[in-house]
């Protein structure tokens, strides 16, 4: 038995894998920015747990993507994430006068 899949079913999947795998790794990797920057332990162990938390982080964005009702559900779900996490990164890159 074939299926046939529409052009728009496999736009919505490419879409999602790019969401899963650029957009996850964006997350993932605002993260690694912002944690130091919120927590009051020393900068190599909030690094650490930012990197271990990371490898969780990573595979929870891929499962929701995924799990997202339409792919356009699961870029605004990304970005809702990443707008928080990106001031964040950009007043603690101001406040240590890298930016």
């Amino acid at each position: 038995m074939v299926v046939a899949t529409s052009s728009h079913q496999r736009l919505s999947v490419l879409s999602r894998v790019v969401a899963a795998s650029v957009g996850g790794y964006a997350v993932v990797t605002l993260l690694h920015l912002a944690l130091p920057a919120l927590l009051s332990s020393p900068a190599y162990q909030s690094l650490l747990l930012a990197m271990q938390t990371g490898f969780i982080v990573y595979t929870l964005v891929i499962i929701w993507v995924f799990a997202a009702k339409t792919a356009t559900h699961a870029w605004l779900g990304l970005l809702w994430v990443a707008v928080p996490l990106l001031v964040i990164d950009l007043w603690y890159l101001k406040q240590e006068g890298t930016l």
